[in-house]
């Protein structure tokens, strides 16, 4: 049935959660409790197991959020002041929500999945979701795994139906609700049913490697982001909240404060959205990303650009792809690279010290726990880099997960005193004529761009 495209996803943009754990138990036994144990055993009586209260899940208010920036720049000595938190208010008609089959009390039951705690659900995702628990959808809502409503950010929604769709019946169903869909909500401007390999639940950030075969139903696969007049394809990664993550690059650009002939990389790029809202203010905007759909959205923003100022390289962050592409000589001057970090894929010591080793003008570093903020700080330091500002991400309000934007600058002055004499290569960022790798190129693997 499925004869489009196949997709491959590898995409890490999902946040990691904190897992709580306990100390083991001594195998010591205190002796009150030897003598408890003992009446009761006398008595006839069997110990009940204590059971323990059940856990309420609490989403960190914005205050909890402050205070353990404050604690955790206190605990690690983290340098310099931290600038006014970046946020803006969550919309639920802005943000993606999903119509997920989960199993509640050991049966399948179809549940709304909020993109934050408290959010009422738009009209097209109540509406929807009533219309699957109607008879004539029996066989639909028994295949459905489930129905992603991906937010364009301006009250519009692309849809993925993920569903195993077996005989007559089934098709007949969809197309009874894709029907219903576009005759009740125009807001809905796309819907695309996609399946999995192996069977697992699509996310667009998920780590699980997997084939996505995509059958387009009606509408794009590419999607607008809100007004930016950019796109994204319908599988690329986005955060789930959009309003905060759009006018990003603004912030950005107010935070680095980019100079006639500056250049641009943004890495771990996705849709190439920060790269393409900046693309005007630098002579040279490049991304890389590993992922097809990241590939297929930058291409088509390059083509919105004015002169088609963007290229996308498809790879990994790795020491021989800078050292190759720092190898040409169009690639001189001063650059800003821009690094959205995935928490479950830490830059290394090799790619720390490859990033600078290419001796950018700035680096931008948005890390998603401070863990691994506090280590990148050092490591930095470590390779010649100080940080120059700190400035709290608040994406996704009502999540209770937030981002650190780092801007990192190479040390002119010998502020870092040994680290800066150990690594003076980094103090000059002017990159100079000469090719020093030239003669090195027979040793670097050369990335191909699958068509």
């Amino acid at each position: 049935m499925f004869k489009n495209t196949r997709k491959n996803t590898t995409a890490g943009r999902a946040p990691k959660k904190l897992v709580a754990g306990r100390f083991h138990a001594s195998s010591s036994k205190s002796a009150s409790g030897q003598q408890a144990r003992q009446n009761n055993s006398r008595q006839g009586q069997k110990a009940a197991p204590a059971k323990p209260a059940p856990a309420k899940a609490r989403v960190a208010s914005f205050e909890d959020l402050k205070q353990q920036l404050a604690a955790w720049a206190e605990n690690e000595r983290v340098p310099g002041k931290i600038q006014a938190w970046f946020t803006r208010d969550a919309v639920s008609e802005h943000s993606d929500w999903r119509i997920i089959n989960k199993l509640v009390n050991g049966h399948e039951t179809l549940v709304l999945d909020a993109p934050a705690k408290g959010m009422e659900p738009p009209e097209p995702v109540q509406g929807i979701f009533d219309q699957l628990h109607k008879d004539h959808l029996r066989t639909i809502k028994k295949a459905l795994r489930q129905i992603w409503f991906r937010a364009t950010g301006d009250g519009r929604f692309a849809l993925l139906i993920q569903a195993n769709v077996h005989g007559k019946n089934s098709g007949h169903e969809i197309k009874t609700l894709v029907e219903f869909i576009q005759h009740n909500y125009p807001q809905v401007i796309s819907c695309h049913q996609i399946q999995c390999t192996p069977n697992h639940i699509f996310d667009p950030a998920a780590q699980l490697k997997m084939r996505v075969d995509m059958r387009g139903i009606f509408g794009s696969a590419f999607m607008p982001i809100a007004g930016t007049g950019f796109s994204m394809h319908v599988l690329d990664w986005s955060p789930r909240i959009k309003d905060a993550w759009i006018e990003l690059p603004e912030r950005i650009r107010d935070a680095i404060h980019p100079a006639a002939g500056d250049k641009f990389f943004e890495f771990y790029c996705g849709p190439s959205l920060v790269a393409s809202s900046l693309a005007q203010d630098f002579d040279q905007v490049d991304t890389l990303d590993c992922r097809e759909s990241a590939m297929e959205s930058s291409k088509m923003n390059s083509r919105n650009l004015a002169g088609g100022s963007l290229k996308f390289h498809r790879g990994h962050l790795e020491a021989a792809f800078l050292e190759k592409f720092f190898s040409h000589k169009d690639n001189e001057g001063r650059w800003t690279f821009y690094l959205n970090v995935p928490v479950e894929e830490p830059l290394n010591a090799e790619q720390i010290q490859a990033i600078a080793g290419a001796r950018p003008e700035r680096i931008i570093l948005q890390a998603g726990d401070l863990e691994s903020a506090g280590k990148y700080v050092k490591r930095f330091r470590a390779e010649g880099y100080m940080l120059r500002k700190n400035i709290p991400l608040y994406l996704e309000p009502g999540t209770g997960k937030f981002d650190l934007l780092m801007l990192f600058v190479p040390d002119r002055v010998g502020v870092l005193g040994g680290f800066a004499a150990k690594n003076s290569r980094n103090l000059k960022v002017e990159r100079p004529r000469e090719q020093v790798f030239r003669k090195k190129q027979g040793d670097i693997p050369h990335f191909v761009q699958k068509k």
